[in-house]
């Protein structure tokens, strides 16, 4: 999305996102930190109710005749300046706009596939409360791209617009009333005449619709990243105006979700809608262990047939990794937070949610929330149980300094005869730090791709993933280490089922 412009008839700037563990050149702000903690929960709160993030600050500057850009200039923080005459590549530095230029680690190496958030202008105004990141992908050049979305120092996002429109936050799964985000402008609408619209960030697809009986009292977010809302209103003498505002979804901890295209290949004829039953699964390997891994369950890997609420529930699961212990931050297997909101998996769809509730031990790290076997790319409610969800393992709160493995099983093709594409987006503390998969992040125009023949045979290892120890400011950005068959060129490990579970993969990295 890049830069954005809030258009109404008064173009005014705002902005939000929700903070990453990636800012921390220095310990000072000039605001509240909007970092979310590892609940999920966050100043601005991002609750399951979600919330708008207020802007407050020295003013601001209204666009009045939609004709000039935001401020070119760079705006330096006179209380404490974090400007400087170079970029810097190490540690917290990345993602920041080090010598305010606008480019972000434009000198940095990087792995192909890797993300992280960014932020331009000058880093002091990173926790500002209204100024929020964007995220940037490393290409198959190796070279970081663009940074896209989030609200920055260089539109002078620290200033208070008073725009009427606001960005709002929520966690995965959470019920959205879409009204918070338009504040005041709502005030002139003519009766009946609003409508909200959500398009959803790149690969989640299809993107849930709003329902309910209320125009936007019904909007249901089931994956990570920044959605952009649009509202639209008629006003007294038929003028129609409209404003968009920005949705930021995110969870803390690990958190990672498996898509893959579902309008190919559709075979079945299920009531009104056409099903595709291509079936992916997703794995997590337990952390700093090598046992191999198994499609059908073991105690080292979290998956669909030992990690979900029914073999909680039912005590037929052996995922036991950490303690059975309220202590935090240290990881646990059970965690009921005592604000029903910071329970993430209690939202879940089709169901899901209410039988982690009924549990009532909270929600288990690790955690299948979801799996995708069957389902229709027409249907847009997400709690529909034919609702293209996709897969996602939750780990609200991994240990440290610990390697983890992250692995797709292609289980079968259900009679499709193209070639399935898996993408996996890997969330660390709310911030994407990998998206690995399509074209680009491996050898140019050679996407990881599924054969039909592959079904019940091919397992992809994905990446490793570790959480540092947080740095002097309490900040730790996970480092994802992708696999490849061959790292030169760039292609994915794509291993056999056999060969799996004979054999842990590649021995993890050396610790940082």
């Amino acid at each position: 999305m890049g830069r954005r412009r809030f258009s109404f008839s008064l173009l005014i700037m705002v902005g939000a996102a929700v903070s990453s563990p990636g800012f921390a050149a220095s310990c000072s702000a000039t605001g509240p930190s909007n970092q979310l903690d590892s609940s999920g929960a966050g100043e601005p709160g991002a609750g399951a109710g979600g919330t708008t993030g207020g802007v407050d600050g020295q003013g601001g500057f209204l666009d009045i005749d939609g004709g000039r850009e935001p401020h070119s200039d760079v705006t330096v923080n006179s209380c404490g300046s974090a400007c400087g005459d170079r970029e810097l590549c190490t540690g917290a530095t990345l993602g920041l706009d080090d010598d305010c230029d606008g480019s972000i680690d434009e000198t940095c190496a990087c792995i192909p596939g890797q993300a992280h958030s960014c932020f331009r202008g000058d880093p002091s105004f990173r926790n500002s409360e209204g100024c929020f990141p964007g995220t940037q992908l490393c290409d198959e050049t190796g070279t970081w791209g663009p940074c896209v979305g989030g609200v920055h120092a260089d539109e002078n996002c620290h200033m208070d617009s008073g725009a009427p429109c606001r960005p709002m936050q929520a966690s995965p799964f959470a019920n959205l009333d879409l009204k918070a985000g338009t504040g005041a402008f709502r005030a002139d609408a003519v009766a009946g005449s609003e409508v909200w619209t959500v398009d959803c960030p790149d690969g989640v697809d299809p993107c849930p619709g709003v329902s309910g009986t209320d125009p936007a009292d019904d909007f249901k977010p089931l994956q990570s990243g920044e959605y952009t809302v649009t509202y639209t209103k008629r006003v007294a003498g038929g003028a129609t105006q409209s404003c968009q505002y920005p949705l930021f979804v995110s969870a803390g901890g690990l958190r990672v979700e498996l898509e893959w295209e579902h309008d190919v290949g559709v075979v079945d004829l299920e009531g009104e809608h056409d099903v595709s039953v291509v079936d992916l699964d997703l794995h997590l390997h337990k952390p700093n262990d090598t046992q191999p891994w198994s499609m059908s369950g073991s105690a080292a890997d979290c998956g669909y047939y030992n990690c979900t609420i029914d073999h909680f529930s039912s005590k037929s699961s052996d995922i036991r990794w950490f303690l059975n212990s309220a202590r935090l931050p240290d990881p646990v297997n059970w965690y009921l937070d005592p604000v029903p909101g910071n329970n993430g998996c209690f939202n879940a769809p089709r169901g899901v949610g209410k039988k982690w509730e009924a549990h009532g031990l909270g929600c288990h790290n690790p955690r299948l929330d979801l799996d995708n076997y069957k389902c229709s790319p027409e249907v847009k409610d997400p709690d529909h149980e034919l609702f293209c969800a996709p897969e996602n393992i939750n780990l609200d709160y991994p240990p440290k300094r610990q390697w983890m493995r992250i692995g797709v099983y292609y289980y079968g093709h259900g009679g499709v005869t193209q070639d399935i594409h898996p993408r996996i987006k890997i969330f660390c503390n709310s911030a994407l730090g990998a998206d690995l998969g399509p074209a680009g992040f491996y050898s140019p125009e050679r996407p990881v791709a599924f054969a039909p023949a592959d079904q019940r045979k091919r397992f992809w290892l994905v990446a490793d993933v570790l959480f540092p120890e947080p740095d002097e400011c309490g900040q730790a950005a996970c480092i994802v280490q992708p696999l490849y068959e061959n790292a030169s060129a760039k292609t994915p490990l794509l291993t056999t089922r056999e060969d799996a579970e004979a054999s842990f993969g590649p021995a993890y990295p050396s610790l940082p």
